[in-house]
């Protein structure tokens, strides 16, 4: 899985949490370094914040599904919930910063169905990326 946050305490803390609950995890600290990474690797899910440098969750996520991609993303955020409809049902969870542990768990739990990390594939990073 993915971990995407500007701050990086609370990346470190989403995963540490995550490996202990058997996850593989890495990090990245904005959205365009996602994409970079979801281009180049493939992920069963993304947790996100929602405001990050160079790119936030809404064009992140816009950017994903208009490159086919069906990777489920968490949105992780201490900011009200003001994303557009079409954006919010994209996401798979939508959960308030600070979130607690078993929150995050659950929510990966129910967004990976529960099942043993599975892959995606990957998407045309330069060609959605230069659109969004």
């Amino acid at each position: 899985m993915l971990i995407v946050d500007d701050e990086q305490l609370i990346r470190e803390l989403y995963a540490r949490v995550l490996s202990l609950e058997g996850y593989e995890v890495e990090t990245v600290d904005d959205g365009v370094a996602a994409l970079e990474r979801l281009a180049e690797e493939e992920f069963d899910l993304v947790v996100t914040d929602r405001e990050m440098p160079r790119l936030d969750v809404a064009s992140m996520t816009v950017t994903l599904r208009s490159a086919g991609s069906r990777i489920p993303v968490i949105m992780i955020s201490g900011l009200p919930a003001q994303l557009s409809m079409a954006v919010t049902r994209q996401l798979s969870a939508i959960l308030p910063k600070p979130a607690r542990h078993a929150e995050v768990v659950g929510a990966v739990n129910r967004a990976l169905g529960g099942a043993p990390a599975r892959k995606t594939p990957h998407f045309d990073h330069a060609s959605t990326l230069a659109a969004a």
